[in-house]
């Protein structure tokens, strides 16, 4: 039995620049992933329940804002003022007019702190407010 060889066959040569591009695609994926990521973290609240409650299709094109119990106000995790959140509000409309509001307001916020929130958004330009609850079971 005879052995095959190749004959004078050149060596491959290991190709870099894909293997490049595809390091800073996915470095760039991952940058985009955890700042997106990070700009939709929220305060830990107990949320009041709702039997109407829905989970939403599609909750991208929200601006969430939360009070806590104390009475502390939130843009994502970030404590702000009434304020920097008017600020903020009319910032992001100018931007994309369709911005939904979400309030999220934890079971023992008194209603004076939210009517103060909703007065802010309505303010600042905001028409559509959703209100977070959990599911009633």
């Amino acid at each position: 039995m005879k052995k095959l060889r190749r004959r004078n066959q050149e060596p491959e040569e290991f190709q870099m620049a894909p293997m490049i591009d595809m390091v800073f695609l996915l470095l760039v994926f991952f940058m985009t992933v955890a700042s997106v990521a990070k700009s939709q973290r929220t305060v830990e609240l107990d949320l009041p329940e709702s039997e109407e409650s829905k989970i939403p299709e599609d909750a991208s094109g929200r601006g969430i804002l939360s009070v806590d119990a104390d009475g502390l106000y939130y843009i994502g995790d970030q404590s702000r003022s009434l304020e920097e959140i008017k600020d903020s509000i009319s910032a992001r409309i100018r931007k994309d007019p369709e911005l939904q509001i979400q309030i999220r307001a934890d079971r023992t916020t008194e209603y004076a702190a939210v009517r103060k929130l909703l007065k802010a958004a309505a303010e600042s330009g905001a028409y559509e407010i959703i209100y977070a609850t959990f599911e009633a079971r």
